[in-house]
């Protein structure tokens, strides 16, 4: 019995760990996609420069992926998450001290680099640790506390303002105690690095519609963090309601991931993705006539949120259910990689059409983004 308490103790505490690192990653991302393109905005530098600068953020995860999988074997998922938040709060300082959109680029990509070791680490060891008749519920939890971190960026903003060096030190000292839990977990690498990685081509080609979904997901909403704040300022809602809107439609994926990865346990989880898509794709074509209302904007941008974070979590579900082991690490590590992928190609093809549109068009880009993955599912189920 002393044994079964221990193990249950054990799993508690590393799926509070692996939550937090969760917490983390989308502080880190619901900070400073907005937070860098309101500075590089009020220095003069184009949409398309600035869509290029969150490329630099993203490929970390894409020039990582081939080498992460060995990472997580030798060190332990453990030590690497430990390892990328410390590099991630020392980071956002650095950006904070050199606000130059050169000095930007290599900055930006270490802190991609910690993103892409949080996520990979913690999508591995979360469906490791949960059972598939539970899955949609520990996964929607997960996904919860990653939308609460992604909602405390626009929060430090509110609070801090867009300029001066505080939201990057707010940041980070945040960072530092969300990642707090993350000693906790046991840092169970194996040195030798004798073990057989399986390749992550072969992952791809068994689940690419998974991948895609992943893709899909980081190109939009990537690109609506980054752009949304300069979207609200030209039409008029000025830099505190913007915000403060972005961190609604964020609190909206805190609470109805809840009971939508409630859901995923009890429906069909295709037909549920394709009623988030669905959804998701219709919400952002209505978007410009709703969202600067007084009580439908918020309400709005809630309802959202809430759906359109479920697209990942999804995304995650599936991997669970279809992979266990050294199969799932790798299948962790190339959807992470896709994430980056999506991150690399979503900011910046919006930042160019943004550019030849102009700004009103944000939405109407985000909507076609994701869009793309229709096709795909239907393709697939047929």
């Amino acid at each position: 019995m002393a044994v079964n308490q221990s193990y249950l103790s054990d799993r508690s505490k590393s799926l509070i760990a692996v939550i937090a690192s969760m917490v983390v990653v989308n502080l880190v991302y619901g900070l400073t996609l907005p937070l860098l393109s309101l500075v590089l905005d009020a220095q003069g530098i184009s949409k398309t420069v600035i869509g290029i600068n969150i490329v630099a953020q993203a490929s970390a995860g894409v020039v990582l992926a081939p080498f992460v999988p060995r990472l997580l074997h030798r060190v332990g998922p453990g030590r690497c998450m430990q390892f990328a938040t410390l590099l991630a709060a020392t980071t956002l300082v650095v950006l904070g001290l050199f606000q130059n959109v050169y000095l930007w680029f290599p900055l930006r990509f270490l802190l991609g680099a910690s993103a892409a070791i949080l996520w990979s680490s913690s999508e591995a060891v979360i469906n490791e640790l949960v059972d598939d008749n539970w899955r949609g519920r520990i996964i929607g939890i997960y996904g919860s506390a990653g939308a609460a971190g992604f909602a405390m960026g626009p929060l430090v903003l509110v609070a801090t303002g867009s300029v001066g060096l505080m939201p990057f030190i707010v940041t980070a000292c945040l960072v530092v105690i969300a990642s707090l839990p993350l000693f906790w977990l046991k840092n169970d690498g194996n040195a030798d690095g004798k073990h057989e990685r399986p390749s992550l081509r072969r992952i791809f080609r068994l689940v690419p519609h998974i991948m895609f979904l992943n893709f899909t997901y980081a190109a939009a909403v990537e690109a609506f963090i980054a752009f949304f704040p300069l979207f609200g300022i030209n039409i008029g809602l000025g830099e505190a309601r913007t915000l403060s809107l972005l961190t609604v439609f964020a609190i909206g994926g805190v609470v109805l991931q809840l009971p939508l990865g409630w859901l995923a346990d009890h429906v069909n989880r295709q037909r549920l993705l394709l009623f988030c898509v669905f959804f998701t794709v219709a919400g952002f074509i209505v978007f410009p006539h709703l969202i600067a209302r007084p009580v439908a904007g918020p309400v709005f941008a809630f309802t959202l949120g809430g759906i359109e974070g479920m697209i990942y979590a999804m995304g995650v579900i599936f991997l669970g259910q279809r992979f266990s082991g050294a199969e799932l690490a790798s299948a962790s590590v190339l959807f992470t990689g896709m994430w980056g992928a999506g991150t690399m190609f979503g900011p910046a093809l919006v930042g160019v059409g943004l550019d030849v549109l102009g700004v009103n068009a944000m939405p109407y880009l985000i909507g076609a983004v994701y869009a793309c993955y229709l096709p795909v599912y239907f393709l697939r189920r047929a």
